[in-house]
Formats: structure tokens, C-alpha cells, sequence
């Protein structure tokens, strides 16, 4: 069975036509190993990059680095007056948060995904009416489909940031949804943001009441702190294990 077939259960169909380009994420890898590793570091220069401000001697040694893996992946380019911008509309895409997405899916074949595809528009029937969304990541391991909800927020967590809680919150009921719309029985449902939510000095989640609800959804959290290539293919693989 592959992911069509798996879909089609669901009178639901994918848009071949509209989906993400694996060779273009494998393009990018090296520039998305860059931000997944260090987002901070890329949270501090990404407004700069949208207006054509970033200054290489400016820059720390963390920044550049992240700096060279863009222009090396066509992601960013120099300006007559010595600085660099992100002008393409597919580099604004990437930098927005096209980025976790295309690592995502690259991670979830590493982890053995028989297929995977991002960015990837779904097109359904029901009971007469008709409509459309767009998955961030769906994979397939064995005869289970996998679905994800990506979202590249910001770094720091508030926790008296009612606005902050309340668009993880809905966050993770639009990962909810996915499988309750498309999935089979034993569908496996992900949460990936890049949100620091683990308080590693406590060992404790910062904001409970998400990890709870998402437990009680039995959605899959994946946060900043399994960014990293390693962990997010481990995290990635939860989905062909459980």
C-alpha cells in the first residue's frame, strides 16, 4: 500500500502537482542541519536577511556559519553593498519555515519512512461537499501513515505569554485534526515545533498543560530541543515503532 492508496480510504487524494521537491530539500539539507542545530543563532539574523541588512563582519562565528550554508544552498545572496538578502520567493518560503519542514521529511526516511513528502496539498470528498489542506509532512511506515504539523515559532517560551500558549494550543489541535480528517485507525500523529519546551534543569515540560493534552490526544510532541539531525530522526522513527 503506499500513501495514495492509504489516502484514497479516506476519499481523499494527493496533488501531485503540489507538493514539496525532495531533491530540493536534499539540496538544502546542509543549510537546514545549520538552522536546526543553532535556530537561535538563525532567529537573530533571519529579519535581517528579509531586508537585505546582513553583514558578514558583523556576525558571530555561529551566524556565519548558518550565513555560508544559505548562500552556499542559493538561499542567500550578496548585494552590491556588501550585504546579504533572501530574495527569491523560494529562499523567503525556506526561511520562513520551509526549512523544518524539508528536514523533517529528510529525517523521517532516514528513520525508515517507506515514503515521505512535505509541503504536500490533499485534496478530499465528503458528503457531497469538497475542499482542500495542505500536510506539512506525511509518511508512510508499513501500512501506517504518519501525519505532522510543522511550525517554526519562535525559540523562547513565555509562559505569561497568553498569546504564545494559546497558538501551541491550537497548534497542537490542527496536528489533531489531520488524522481525524485523513488517518486510519492507526494513524500516527506529530507536533514538530521550534519551541524550547523542556526545562533541562528541572526535567520537567515548561508548559504542562500541552504536553498533557497532547498525550491525551496521543499526539507526538517533537520540540527545539530534538532539532538536532540524531534526535530528530529518532524522533522521527517513533512513528514506525508504536
Amino acid at each position: 500500500m503506499t500513501i495514495k492508496d492509504l489516502i484514497a480510504r479516506k476519499n481523499a487524494w494527493i496533488d501531485e502537482n503540489r507538493t514539496g521537491d525532495l531533491q530540493t530539500a536534499r539540496r538544502h539539507k546542509d543549510a537546514s542541519l545549520a538552522i536546526a542545530g543553532q535556530y537561535r543563532a538563525f532567529e537573530r539574523i533571519r529579519k535581517q536577511l528579509f531586508k537585505g541588512s546582513v553583514i558578514r563582519e558583523r556576525l558571530d562565528e555561529v551566524e556565519l556559519c548558518i550565513l555560508d550554508a544559505l548562500v552556499e544552498s542559493g538561499l542567500a545572496d550578496p548585494l552590491s553593498n556588501g550585504c546579504y538578502r533572501a530574495a527569491s520567493a523560494e529562499s523567503r518560503r525556506y526561511i520562513t519555515g520551509g526549512w523544518l519542514e524539508e528536514i523533517a521529511c529528510l529525517a523521517a526516511l532516514e528513520a525508515g519512512a517507506d515514503e515521505a513528502l512535505y509541503s504536500q496539498q490533499i485534496s478530499w470528498q465528503s458528503d457531497g461537499y469538497w475542499g482542500e489542506n495542505e500536510i506539512d509532512i506525511l509518511a508512510r511506515f508499513g501500512d501506517r501513515l504518519a501525519f505532522y504539523s510543522c511550525k517554526a515559532y519562535g525559540a523562547t517560551y513565555r509562559r505569561k505569554n497568553d498569546r504564545s500558549r494559546k497558538k501551541l494550543m491550537e497548534a497542537l489541535h490542527e496536528a489533531d485534526n489531520l488524522a481525524d480528517h485523513f488517518g486510519t485507525p492507526n494513524a500516527f500523529v506529530g507536533l514538530i515545533l521550534s519551541t524550547d519546551l523542556y526545562d533541562e534543569y528541572n526535567k520537567r515540560p515548561k508548559y504542562e498543560a500541552l504536553f498533557g493534552k497532547a498525550k491525551a490526544l496521543h499526539v507526538d510532541l517533537i520540540t527545539l530541543e530534538d532539532l538536532k539531525w540524531e534526535k530528530l530522526v529518532s524522533a522521527m522513527g517513533r512513528a514506525g515503532q508504536t
